[in-house]
């Protein structure tokens, strides 16, 4: 099944419309998700905002740590393209290994935490606007691998699932070491 959607993938949906985006949107999760390494840093640097920094931050830690350092190299399935006759990746080659989706784990680890912290800062009205655009963006970074021909559909899901997981650890984690510093604060004005 994995191997007929993604030569479904590429015989019929690859365009030179969406091969462009397809290339810039996956860059977003890449190069170790630098650019939501930024987006966390420039987050937790201001005050108001500092909690979701950190559990962005959080987030992404656990990502790299058991998606990258320890499944990757545990289950070492190859990429698609070594293994699927006819199936041409579009852009660079990964040559790590290809389970779970290291970009969507980043990309729904990150979609997590804004949905589930956003609401601490901000009117809730705005916020779920705010989580459901990030979750669009981690489904667009998921389907860039899979359009791409880096993924198979069994590493995107993983990763996402993977990728939420690691959200919801992060912001239980975060809270709980946020409720016990602003506690003694708290007993301090009483």
């Amino acid at each position: 099944m994995d191997e007929s959607i993604l030569l479904f993938l590429q015989d019929n949906v690859r365009c030179d419309f969406l091969t462009p985006i397809m290339k810039v949107v996956t860059v977003l999760a890449g190069y170790g998700g630098a650019f939501f390494i930024a987006m966390g840093l420039m987050v937790g640097i201001i005050k108001k905002t500092r909690w979701v920094g950190i559990t962005f931050l959080t987030s992404m830690a656990l990502s790299g740590i058991f998606t990258n350092l320890l499944l990757k190299k545990i289950v070492n399935r190859p990429r698609p393209y070594t293994m699927i006759t006819g199936l041409e990746p579009v852009g660079d080659r990964p040559t790590d290994a290809s389970f779970p989706s290291g970009h969507t784990a980043v990309a729904f680890c990150v979609a997590t935490v804004m949905v589930l912290t956003l609401p601490w800062i901000i009117e809730k009205t705005k916020a779920h606007l705010i989580g459901a655009l990030f979750v669009v963006l981690a489904l667009v970074i998921s389907f860039s691998r899979l359009y791409l021909g880096v993924h198979y559909p069994t590493d995107v899901f993983c990763g996402i699932m993977l990728g939420i997981t690691y959200g919801v650890v992060a912001t239980m984690i975060v809270r709980a070491i946020k409720k016990r510093i602003e506690k003694p604060k708290e007993e301090d004005s009483v």
